[in-house]
């Protein structure tokens, strides 16, 4: 088994990246690693409203809601595997709830953003990580970021059907 690596040298970029997608990129941080800025989650949900997050944009496909929610579910994975549980993956569910009223896209968006801080806190709060770990918090980054850009996408399919 591989020695733990060190978190310092990945730490601050890593947090700053999770800031940029999840969130609000620091102030005054210099260029951005995402080419549209002030566009992370934060300010692509707000763009919407939960009737539009509501409806998938291909028929079959997911909604903005579903995309969400499939989100949080996976960095709900990352936090249990980080606290070394073991949980069992339903990747078919993770997508659900896909239709959500007001309430329940505040909810949705609420449970996003929590596990998103407890995620980048337990990722800041290890002074060393096993490489399995390592690779856990990359992913937890990459995948929202990916996710990300096709609800950005999926925003403008929804803009363009209202106008």
């Amino acid at each position: 088994m591989p020695d733990p690596i060190p978190a310092d040298p990945f730490l601050r970029p890593l947090l700053f990246l999770w800031e940029e997608v999840v969130g609000d990129p620091p102030g005054g941080a210099g260029p951005s690693a995402v080419l549209d800025l002030n566009s992370g989650w934060t300010q692509t949900l707000a763009a919407v409203t939960a009737g539009e997050a509501s409806r998938p944009v291909v028929p079959g496909g997911p909604s903005i809601a579903g995309q969400t929610a499939h989100v949080a579910y996976d960095l709900e994975l990352f936090e249990a595997i980080a606290l070394d549980r073991d949980p069992k993956a339903d990747w078919p569910r993770s997508f659900h709830p896909s239709v959500a009223g007001e309430a329940d896209r505040a909810d949705l968006e609420a449970r996003l953003f929590a596990v998103a801080e407890r995620a980048a806190a337990l990722v800041s709060g290890n002074p060393s990580w096993p490489e399995g770990h390592v690779r856990g918090a990359l992913g937890s980054h990459a995948h929202p970021a990916y996710h990300l850009g096709a609800v950005r996408q999926m925003v403008r399919v929804v803009a363009n059907r209202e106008s």
